[in-house]
């Protein structure tokens, strides 16, 4: 049976299967195994559907590779003697989802299990994560491998210091926006509110419950950019898995654009490939009072690719940064093979 109520680490990292570090070399090597039937982690998956059928989302990954890391680090430093540990921030780079997992809808009993291992080689100082996610058997059995990535450890001091000069570029270009929306009466620039931001989303990529952050929606077609406020309220209550909801709410706005801009979206789709780096600080707090928002802007990247940068700011400060972010144009004849959409049942 699946853990419903004692985790290792987290309802995303629910039971450790295998560890093992060298303080002196610091090294470690550790595996974790988590079942997605379990009552905290399924809402993560069930709320999270494309084409119609219910995915594990990259949030989830990020979330996974974020909590390993944060425990190797309290095994190789418990002392907090790390350099910088006050202000280490976590940057998961080269996020690369090579197979999407396909969650049963009901769960069978024994549930469908993922797994993740993390490695840190050393002797750099500090030395980097690289994580691999696999979907395997109840019994641990490898079945094929889902994404990988890697967590460098970085001071936040200087997350900051590279994010100062644009932090008024990025607040000069959402008001623009919202400035021509207010001014421009061509179909080039729109603004949607939550109801028909969804709607709109719902065409291929449905977010249900507390997936649903953006509150109002300017996105631009000429040139291909938005601006979103955003209210994520994912409660971090004990044995509440709020991380991959605050991951994908502060950066799915570029995919909202990708597909909403786009002038066949009843052929084709854009699918998310991963990212190149997702620095998160501690300075960001969704739940607090300040004004939360994001902008992108996407660009070709290659044939039939959109690619950018989204920027988070609390306040008028930036605290988040997805670099690199990608997303494919797949038709949709094509997509039905890979990701069939549930048949619909005669009654």
């Amino acid at each position: 049976m699946h853990p419903t109520s004692t985790y290792a680490l987290s309802a995303s990292c629910q039971q450790i299967t295998a560890e093992s570090f060298d303080l002196q070399a610091g090294t470690a090597d550790i595996t974790v195994r988590s079942c997605i039937a379990d009552p905290c982690l399924w809402p993560i998956i069930r709320d999270h559907k494309c084409n119609g059928v219910n995915l594990t989302p990259s949030g989830l990954y990020g979330d996974m590779a974020m909590t390993v890391t944060k425990y190797i680090v309290s095994k190789l430093h418990p002392d907090s003697e790390h350099p910088d540990s006050k202000h280490l921030g976590l940057n998961v780079a080269d996020m690369h989802v090579e197979k999407t997992l396909i969650a049963d809808n009901p769960q069978k009993p024994e549930g469908q299990w993922i797994e993740m291992t993390a490695s840190c080689a050393g002797p750099e100082e500090p030395s980097p994560i690289y994580c691999t996610i696999s979907q395997v058997q109840p019994d641990g059995t490898d079945m094929h491998k889902l994404a990988h990535c890697i967590v460098h450890l970085e001071p936040e001091t200087s997350w900051h210091a590279d994010w100062a000069p644009m932090n008024p570029l990025i607040l000069t270009q959402i008001q623009s926006l919202e400035s021509r929306s207010r001014a421009e009466a061509t179909g080039n620039i729109r603004t949607v509110h939550k109801a028909k931001t969804y709607e709109l989303f719902k065409s291929f990529v449905e977010y249900n419950g507390k997936y649903q952050a953006m509150t109002s929606v300017i996105y631009s077609t000429q040139p291909l950019e938005a601006t979103a406020t955003l209210s994520i309220t994912a409660s971090v209550a004990k044995g509440d898995l709020a991380g991959p909801y605050h991951l994908d709410g502060s950066c799915h706005l570029s995919g909202f654009l990708c597909n909403a801009a786009d002038n066949d979206s009843k052929k084709n789709a854009y699918i998310s490939h991963g990212w190149h780096s997702a620095r998160i600080s501690s300075k960001f707090q969704p739940e607090g009072d300040e004004v939360l928002r994001n902008y992108v802007r996407m660009m070709p990247e290659g044939k039939d690719v959109l690619g950018g940068t989204v920027w988070v700011l609390q306040g008028d400060e930036i605290v988040v940064v997805w670099e690199g972010v990608r997303f494919k144009k797949i038709p949709r004849r094509v997509l039905n093979v890979f990701l069939p959409p549930p048949k619909v049942r005669k009654t």
